[in-house]
């Protein structure tokens, strides 16, 4: 089984909920419902609207724990020290996931158990060795998979009790999401990408910011 985790925080959009409704509908589109969930609420920056904000998530969310946080990272430590699954999907609420996903969650969830992979995460680029991804490496396992020493928060699975030895003690509570990716991006340790080399990007990044127009 695998808990979904949603992280959101008071947008400039706020109250409005359509960022995070889009990325659900997404999920839900792509791999199905499942009945694990909790939603993380950080009140910043939109403090007025914040609490508009956190009644509409209620209405979305119906019966689904909404657990207000100091940060992302905050929320994040959180997740993973009040868990009780093995395998924990960690998702910001502005993200689309697209159909270069061919495989299942739970194939997915069999690759990263049967091959110890503590981290897998979904590319908004092709997966190839630029940017940060400045090393990149195909590796075949039941689904293909490329190594790399760039760990970012994008949406990605966890397998938590792996991830509690590897990674979280490098993690530090902060105000910004460096406090997660900052700590452990090439810090000496790999993850994995989902995909094969030259693989299109899997996911697409919204406008949570809610910038202004």
């Amino acid at each position: 089984m695998v808990e979904l985790n949603i992280f959101t925080n008071s947008i400039f959009f706020a109250p409005e909920t359509h960022i995070i409704e889009q990325t659900y509908r997404s999920f839900i589109k792509k791999f199905g419902k499942i009945s694990n969930i909790r939603v993380w609420y950080h009140p910043y920056p939109n403090i007025e609207k914040s609490k508009q904000y956190k009644k509409n998530l209620k209405k979305i969310f119906k019966n689904i724990e909404i657990i207000e946080t100091q940060s992302l990272s905050d929320g994040y430590i959180k997740a993973i020290k009040s868990s009780i699954l093995d395998f924990m999907f960690m998702l910001e609420h502005d993200w689309e996931f697209l159909d270069t996903i061919i495989h299942s969650l739970e194939e997915i969830i069999f690759t990263m158990r049967n091959n110890n992979l503590w981290h897998l995460r979904f590319n908004k680029r092709w997966n190839k060795a630029l940017g940060c991804d400045k090393w990149i490496e195909e590796k075949q396992f039941e689904i293909p998979v490329c190594f790399t020493s760039c760990i970012s928060n994008n949406p990605h699975i966890i397998n938590k009790n792996l991830y509690i030895k590897k990674a979280l003690p490098m993690i530090k509570k902060s105000e910004t999401s460096k406090g997660i990716e900052g700590n452990i991006s090439n810090k000496g340790i790999s993850a994995t990408i989902y995909g094969p080399l030259n693989y299109p990007p899997t996911i697409r990044h919204l406008d949570g910011r809610g910038i202004k127009k």
